[in-house]
């Protein structure tokens, strides 16, 4: 069945109006043509993306991705794919190189910039790309009500907004951040009870402005935590918007001021590495600590392979993502059929010879993403959209069931 023989649910939204002349001008006369012929316009604005209702709200379930379905006609977007990353962190590198190998395969030319986690540079990025006009535009969140009207301008154009977890998009990398978190906080919990014996104090570092979906990871670690018993206790569980290991280094040396008794650090991977320097730094790194990261950021895999106090990363296949949605991308602007959804999964990495095979096939993209079966074991995929049923875009977090 295809998108647009099936009603609207309230996490979906068509775009059939025509734009007003101000769209017109921000988006460009080839973007809007496009737009224009596709009759895909509307001045609807986007759901409010921060209400905790649409990260919970019912979605469908999705069949896998049949790459077998038929193409649709060439479309007229430049052959251009953007990447927008808020942060010069290690795995946002990752991904835009895949999506980089991707576009020079398939003779596109690939953009990026980087925001350094401010919202008006990012909107402004954003406005930029669609301006001057792109076949396929990727982005992380940042403050998703801000990136929303840049967003709808891109959807408007035609362009493939790939999305991780943030919206509105065409096509949106999702995970299961709720039980991402659980399973976190459970391997931490467990460690307490086997090494520590039952007691232990825990920093959590969260990233709930950022998107609501990390709110949910945020949720899941608390309540894996506290299978662990009474004995574990969160005494400091702190907001950071600035992703970077120096951040990390910053907040853990305060950390330690305050709560000297702290033996269990948990979060992204680019805070804790940043964490797990300010112990040693300080002298206080020991056998009995534990520290675990998500994301697969290559320092925390290495201090994770050597054995040391840092002992899992929840990894995720950036550069074999990003290459995937370089290829859809460039599918995407020669009408070709692409999934709706890419799921990132996370995979716990403890030990060297696991994190070996996961850096084996990350270096490798082409050749993983040539083998299907292969490919979905890091990033299953579901869903059908193309430029021409492209009237169907996400407008709520999709979470993998």
């Amino acid at each position: 069945m295809t998108p647009e023989s099936v009603p609207f649910p309230a996490h979906q939204r068509r775009y059939p109006a025509q734009p007003s002349r101000r769209d017109v001008l921000r988006i460009g006369a080839v973007g809007a043509a496009s737009a224009l012929a596709a009759g895909a316009l509307s001045a609807c604005k986007a759901s409010n993306p921060s209400s905790p209702a649409h990260s919970l709200a019912p979605v469908p379930s999705l069949t896998p991705f049949d790459p077998s379905v038929a193409a649709g006609p060439a479309t007229k977007l430049p052959r251009r794919l953007a990447w927008s990353t808020t942060s010069p962190g290690e795995f946002f590198t990752e991904l835009g190189e895949g999506m980089q190998s991707a576009a020079t395969e398939r003779g596109c030319q690939y953009l990026t910039a980087v925001s350094g986690n401010d919202t008006a540079t990012n909107v402004g990025q954003l406005d930029s790309f669609v301006s001057r006009g792109v076949g396929a535009l990727a982005l992380q969140p940042l403050d998703q009500s801000a990136q929303a009207t840049a967003l709808e301008s891109a959807l408007r154009a035609g362009v493939c907004v790939q999305g991780i977890i943030t919206h509105p998009c065409t096509l949106q990398i999702a995970a299961s951040q709720y039980r991402i978190g659980y399973d976190q906080g459970v391997a931490a919990a467990r460690y307490v009870r086997t090494r520590l014996g039952g007691r232990a104090a825990v920093h959590y570092f969260n990233l709930d402005t950022i998107s609501t979906q990390l709110k949910l990871r945020h949720r899941g670690v608390l309540d894996g935590l506290r299978t662990g018993g009474s004995g574990i206790r969160v005494v400091s569980d702190l907001t950071v918007t600035d992703i970077t290991v120096d951040k990390g280094f910053d907040v853990m040396n305060t950390v330690l001021q305050a709560h000297p008794d702290v033996r269990v650090v948990l979060g992204g991977d680019t805070l804790v590495v940043g964490a797990y320097r300010a112990i040693q730094q300080a002298g206080s790194l020991s056998d009995e600590w534990y520290l675990s990261g998500v994301d697969g950021d290559a320092d925390a895999l290495e201090l994770v392979a050597k054995g040391t106090p840092y002992r899992a990363s929840t990894a995720f296949a950036w550069q074999l993502m990003g290459y995937g949605m370089g290829q859809f991308g460039a599918d995407w602007v020669e009408g070709r059929s692409i999934p709706r959804v890419i799921v990132a999964k996370g995979l716990p990495l403890t030990t060297a010879s696991a994190i070996e095979r996961f850096r084996a096939d990350n270096a490798e993209p082409a050749r993983v993403f040539a083998q299907p079966q292969r490919y979905a074991a890091y990033l299953p995929l579901l869903g059908n959209i193309s430029h021409a049923t492209r009237q169907t875009v996400w407008q709520l977090d999709y979470t993998p069931r």
